[in-house]
């Protein structure tokens, strides 16, 4: 269990500092909402472009979470990972102060009305970055596996040149043997794997199955993609925006990885090295 004294000094922020970068958290520079708090985007003195993040003073979710993310983030420095440069606290209000990225989530440019048409190459690469990004937390992590809990498109950003960062780590949890845990059913409805949402129990493969949901997803243009793989011939998967501009090799590793990822028992979906393997078409089997 992380104490408040464990949170690192190295990384913490005077809230002055950030409260100066967001112009006292204006509402010209608040990017977003949601149930943790606000977004607000700011510039350091140095000029480096931050997101700020400040929980509502009552969060659900509260500062179990906030210590969560800062620990797990600490660990967790790689290229498909958002970085955490540091946080601050004043008196109930906590803020963690990440790196900007400048082009908002794969959740707005696959469903919002106004994002352009997502190309075909991008979202394989989406896929194969977000994939990489969950292969570190599972099996490449300082400090053991770490189970990021709430894998979904709004959680993963996207830079200027479409490379995929996997944020908001305040559900996830160390790994601390290879059993399955129970835990309190927390996440987002249509990502969880059954196990999970039926009684509670994560493990890593609870992410793999959030992330087969999300590679469903990618293929078809659709929010509500978990019963498409059983019903529809791969032509019939493809994202009708798409026309017949997509590769069909890479299409088809995609949706053999979706079926291998959302499989109902959780000892038979592969694991994420598995699947970036496959999905760069460097093996052409999974061993589940």
């Amino acid at each position: 269990m992380v104490t408040e004294l464990d949170l690192k000094d190295s990384m913490r922020f005077s809230f002055s500092e950030v409260q100066q970068a967001t112009n006292n958290f204006s509402k010209e520079n608040l990017l977003g909402e949601g149930g943790y708090g606000y977004v607000y985007k700011g510039n350091l003195k140095d000029g480096q472009s931050i997101a700020a993040k400040v929980r509502k003073e009552a969060s659900a979710q509260g500062f179990e979470e906030f210590r969560s993310e800062i620990y797990v983030l600490s660990f967790a420095r790689h290229k498909n990972i958002v970085m955490l440069l540091g946080y601050c606290c004043k008196e109930n209000l906590n803020v963690l102060v990440y790196e900007y990225i400048c082009n908002k989530s794969l959740d707005w440019h696959l469903f919002d009305e106004n994002a352009a048409v997502l190309e075909w190459h991008r979202r394989y690469s989406i896929a194969i970055g977000t994939a990489k990004g969950l292969r570190f937390l599972h099996e490449e992590c300082r400090g053991g596996p770490i189970i990021h809990r709430d894998m979904r498109p709004s959680n993963i950003l996207v830079t200027h040149d479409f490379v995929p960062m996997l944020g908001d780590f305040g559900l996830a949890r160390w790994k601390t043997s290879d059993d399955p845990v129970q835990t309190r059913i927390l996440g987002t409805l249509g990502y969880l794997a059954p196990e999970y949402a039926e009684n509670g129990t994560v493990s890593i493969r609870t992410d793999v199955y959030a992330f087969g949901i999300i590679l469903l997803q990618l293929i078809s243009g659709r929010k509500v993609a978990e019963h498409l793989i059983e019903n529809m011939e791969l032509h019939e998967l493809i994202d009708p925006r798409m026309g017949d501009s997509y590769d069909t090799y890479e299409l088809y590793l995609m949706s053999r990885a979706a079926y291998s990822c959302v499989k109902s028992n959780p000892e038979l979906r592969p694991s994420m090295g598995e699947v970036v393997r496959f999905l760069e078409g460097k093996s052409n089997q999974f061993s589940s």
